[in-house]
């Protein structure tokens, strides 16, 4: 990496015995100076107060330094910015946090020269030979810590984990975050941004401090989140959803729609839309689940309480017969809906003979009269019956419509 460098020919303009008439001032500066900094630190005890003073006398004694000898100095100086670039990487201090200290640092200083101007008989012209020092210092200063800063940073997974969180969070974000925020924080975290992504909502299946397996880097996780998210690249791909099969054993796996990446937030509301549906019985568990698998149901349930309210009206036959007859017709009903009253294609569906299929139909009929067979009502019956019994048809410890309709 290119070392920064300094341009010294405003400090050789300066005359050379400033440096010398400065420097006593330098301590009392730094404490005058701390509060214009950061006035928070400057409270009695405050541990930060220390280490900030020392910055700023610090930078000050550089820039007396390099006044008397530019060359000399400015090779003494480079390693210990560089090293403070490291510093505030490990310290896990924003890149632009770094720029600001060092922005307000030589601010100080410069309100320091300035203020000593008149005491220490220094003229105008030599105030503007400072200025233009000063700014060439703050660059190369800078430079340097940003420099070292990028360092740490490259040589730390630590700082890759780091970066991928904020990368994650930008993704997830609602209202989205900007295209070209995601685009360069997707550069610094060495991710290749995607056409599309999918929100992954996983949820644990009663294991405590567990961590998913190790996934392909180009899938984006942060493992201190809780719940626990994934970012899929191209959801669509071949393969793409099996990579997600090993989390099966310790996690209900859920994968929104497949979206640009700036939508991923809206992606993972409808994961976990449907993680709630899977882990309450509606939807069916063991596999991973695709939102877009279950869109019915996804829609039906964004309506749940009215839903229910017009199961009371429309399932009212059933109520008449046991619960365990209530079941098997709700459950004949909807593959007939399904299968716009094809006994044969129902029958297939439920692993039923036809002709049972055709004696249930006969039985439907005299319980919901003329109003089985009417298309105003059967969209509303399919609706209703899928939220009742979409992801636990099959299964033995279902709900029955009837009981659920009392």
């Amino acid at each position: 990496m290119t070392q920064a460098q300094l341009d010294v020919s405003p400090f050789e303009a300066i005359p050379r015995d400033i440096a010398r008439r400065m420097r006593p001032h330098a301590a009392r500066t730094g404490q005058q100076q701390l509060t214009v900094v950061t006035p928070a630190a400057a409270v009695p005890g405050d541990p930060r107060a220390a280490k900030i003073r020392e910055r700023i006398v610090q930078g000050l004694e550089h820039f007396y330094a390099l006044v008397e000898d530019p060359h000399a100095a400015w090779q003494r100086i480079t390693p210990i910015y560089v090293e403070l670039g490291r510093e505030m990487a490990r310290d896990g201090q924003d890149l632009d946090e770094v720029h600001r200290l060092v922005c307000q640092t030589a601010r100080s200083a410069w309100r320091a020269i300035t203020g000593m101007a008149d005491s220490l008989d220094i003229d105008r012209a030599t105030l503007g030979l400072i200025a233009d020092a000063q700014f060439s210092y703050m660059d190369a200063v800078s430079a340097l810590v940003t420099q070292g800063y990028e360092i740490e940073l490259a040589g730390s997974s630590e700082a890759v984990h780091r970066r991928r969180a904020r990368l994650l969070n930008l993704l997830l974000s609602e209202p989205p975050a900007p295209a070209e925020l995601i685009k360069d924080a997707a550069r610094t975290a060495e991710w290749r941004l995607p056409r599309v992504v999918a929100a992954v909502a996983l949820y644990p299946r009663g294991v405590a401090d567990f961590r998913p397996p190790a996934l392909p880097p180009e899938v984006l996780v942060d493992p201190a989140a809780s719940p626990l998210v994934l970012v899929l690249p191209d959801p669509e791909g071949p393969g793409r959803l099996r990579m997600l099969e090993p989390l099966l054993r310790d996690w209900t796996v859920v994968v929104g729609p497949a979206v640009q990446p700036a939508e991923t937030g809206k992606s993972l509301r409808w994961a976990r839309e449907a993680q709630a549906l899977v882990r309450r019985g509606v939807i069916r568990d063991g596999e991973v689940v695709r939102c877009m698998d279950h869109v019915p149901t996804l829609a039906i349930f964004r309506a749940e309480e009215l839903i229910e309210h017009a199961a009371v009206a429309r399932l009212a036959p059933l109520r008449s017969i046991s619960p365990v007859q209530a079941e098997r017709l709700s459950e004949t009903l909807l593959s007939l809906l399904e299968n716009k009253f094809n006994a044969t294609e129902a029958g297939n569906q439920m692993h039923v003979h036809p002709q049972t299929v055709r004696y249930r139909l006969r039985r439907l009929e005299q319980l919901f009269g003329d109003e089985l067979f009417d298309p105003r009502r059967s969209l509303e019956l399919e609706m209703i019956l899928h939220a009742k019994l979409g992801g636990t048809r099959g299964k033995e410890d279902r709900v029955t419509v009837a009981a659920a309709s009392e």
